[in-house]
């Protein structure tokens, strides 16, 4: 499907989805191409940083399968945990196959050819999550290659040992859009917001937030957040991977935080699924 079709497709549903109807709202994915969610082309705040300052942040790019001809082009971030696997959002992969996406790491440019390419073996979703609602929405990619981890553009991140608390600093990085025009940010971006408490999440997300969820933007102030193109990317609090980016209402909405995918909250699912995958590739050396 072309651009202008997606366009065309995301504009009908964002009408629909607008009009007032007792059916309760639905999040908005931050992954500018996947289907059942309205577009919001904005994001706001941040500025311009360097991959060796992320060196755990990676491009998921995807191709067009009724256009194989085109190139594949960026869709989400994701976060290297390991030589062979990476952690990104389940909205992003949901429905696809391996071979529609590759894991570019060590780049700067949203599609630039610097960095490596590297095909996926396998995808693995919670087996919970939930396109609907976004509950457990997070996804571990399974490398056909090991990366060549060098510490300097290609690094891997720890999962966070500690749950974030209110008001706890975090830092998001992505390629997502940067203009209310909906122009995407060629370079690497960085910007930092504060972790917003669930309890406080709530109320501004009615019955939509559970445990699977974290928050994080200024609340009432607005202009600083994740947007489309930023999905699977990573939220850091404390140098550690804390959250992935999954959705939200807006983009820096003063009224309405950014709601990742809790690690925290994930981390057994994470630890069995890493297990199970490191047992796995190490029978096959």
């Amino acid at each position: 499907m072309s651009y202008h079709l997606y366009y065309i497709f995301f504009t009908f549903i964002a009408l629909i989805t607008n009009c007032k109807s007792s059916a309760a709202a639905r999040p908005e994915s931050r992954s500018i191409y996947k289907l059942n969610q309205p577009m919001d082309p904005r994001i706001v705040g941040g500025r311009v940083v360097d991959i060796t300052r992320y060196p755990h942040q990676i491009s998921l790019r995807e191709k067009d399968i009724l256009h194989p001809e085109q190139s594949y082009d960026h869709l989400c971030g994701g976060s290297i945990y390991s030589e062979r696997i990476v952690i990104t959002a389940a909205h992003c992969v949901d429905g696809e196959v391996p071979s529609q996406f590759k894991v570019v790491p060590g780049a700067n440019q949203r599609n630039g050819t610097e960095g490596i390419i590297i095909p996926i073996q396998e995808i693995i979703i919670h087996e919970r999550y939930d396109p609907y609602t976004a509950v457990n929405d997070i996804s571990l990619l399974v490398l056909a290659a090991a990366l060549p981890l060098n510490n300097y553009t290609m690094k891997a991140i720890e999962l966070t040992e500690k749950e974030p608390q209110h008001d706890n600093i975090a830092t998001i990085t992505g390629w997502g859009l940067t203009t209310e025009s909906g122009a995407a940010s060629d370079l690497l971006r960085e910007t930092k917001v504060p972790i917003v408490g669930n309890e406080i999440c709530k109320l501004r997300y009615p019955d939509m937030i559970d445990e699977s969820m974290l928050c994080a933007g200024l609340l009432d102030v607005g202009g600083k957040d994740s947007c489309q193109m930023d999905s699977g990317g990573p939220l850091l609090v404390h140098g550690k991977l804390a959250g992935v980016v999954s959705w939200g209402f807006g983009c820096g909405d003063p009224q309405y935080p950014g709601v990742y995918a809790n690690v925290w909250s994930l981390r057994q699912w994470l630890r069995e699924k890493i297990e199970a995958v490191e047992a796995a590739l190490w029978q096959e050396n």
